[in-house]
């Protein structure tokens, strides 16, 4: 990818401008996402066809989306108060398999697998490894019903320790034996053989081959940015989106490319810009590498091109939720 000198912190300077911009190409993006609606929905981007997936349960239900490898991973469950059902969990590959039921889930770093922690009792549960077509790889091991399972990495399994409390830490571990490998307040992301650490005013990059820990100043102003790596783990994608555009009520978006060979930062085109789909839309990477973001309409960019190009056909009412891309 291009690559850029060390970004300085960007200060506004005024509104930006509302919505992503790009150019329309003749022959479209090409993209296909599936849509964290109940059911799913699975919707081309340029000529808005919907299906939804079969086998999947409807209704008035919580739903998210993750991709595994090439496979995207439903995760459903009714609407909840105070007690809530374990997630039922597909894998959906062209027809969707059910992986049976999970309080969290992680895709595996075989990108044919996924962590899953079931729960046997309201304080009993235990982490479990079990493939795409839903059989278990090896046996079970105790978890706490509070860990929240991250991604599985080459160097171990990140997870969220005591989550929704004062001693919530983040940590890689073997899964196989539960030692740590690594810990922190905050990591944010992990990319390969890679860490990504949150900071007060930096983030950290972790090699896990060596153990050697660099530095890297943001462009702009966020304490816990949205971080997407792409497939290959050599970029990740950072939005530093907010709620509260220079003290203003305006939702923005600001999406940059962090190269981590490098660690040089490189601003997507058209940014930022205001939205109104902050916490409804998402961010995923195509087998192509193009980084995908669906906001009112389904954009693509591959680092490079001067613009985003956009399908043609728009996300509306119940459509505008978070997604995965199915391409």
């Amino acid at each position: 990818m291009p690559t850029t000198e060390r970004a300085e912190p960007v200060e506004p300077t005024g509104p930006p401008p509302t919505g992503i911009t790009g150019s329309l190409t003749t022959g479209g993006i090409g993209v296909e996402l599936l849509l964290a609606t109940s059911p799913p929905t699975l919707f081309d981007a340029d000529t808005g066809a919907k299906g939804t997936v079969p086998g999947v349960p409807g209704g008035d239900r919580l739903v998210a989306v993750q991709r595994v490898g090439h496979t995207p991973v439903i995760l459903t469950s009714p609407r909840c108060q105070q007690i809530c059902q374990p997630f039922d969990v597909y894998a959906y590959a062209g027809v969707a398999t059910p992986l049976g039921q999970a309080v969290s889930v992680a895709p595996g770093a075989d990108a044919k697998s996924v962590w899953v922690i079931r729960q046997d009792g309201p304080d009993n549960c235990r982490l479990e490894h079990v493939s795409l077509a839903g059989t278990a790889l090896g046996g079970g091991n105790t978890a706490s019903c509070t860990t929240i399972l991250r991604q599985e990495t080459s160097r171990g399994l990140l997870i969220t320790v005591n989550n929704g409390t004062a001693e919530t830490v983040d940590v890689l571990i073997d899964p196989d034996t539960g030692r740590t490998v690594q810990q922190a307040p905050r990591i944010l992301a992990a990319a390969g053989d890679r860490l990504i650490l949150g900071g007060l005013t930096e983030l950290t990059v972790v090699d896990l081959r060596d153990g050697t820990r660099k530095a890297v100043r943001p462009p702009a102003v966020q304490a816990s940015p949205l971080i997407v790596p792409s497939r290959d783990g050599a970029v990740a994608a950072v939005d530093f989106g907010t709620p509260s555009w220079h003290g203003t009520g305006a939702q923005t978006r600001d999406l940059w490319l962090l190269d981590l060979n490098d660690l040089t930062w490189l601003q997507t085109p058209s940014m930022p810009y205001t939205t109104p789909n902050l916490k409804q839309s998402s961010l995923d990477w195509t087998d192509d590498d193009d980084l995908v973001i669906d906001d009112g309409v389904v954009a693509a960019w591959h680092p490079g091109e001067p613009a985003w190009r956009l399908g043609k056909a728009k996300l509306t009412g119940a459509l505008q939720t978070a997604a995965v891309s199915a391409s």
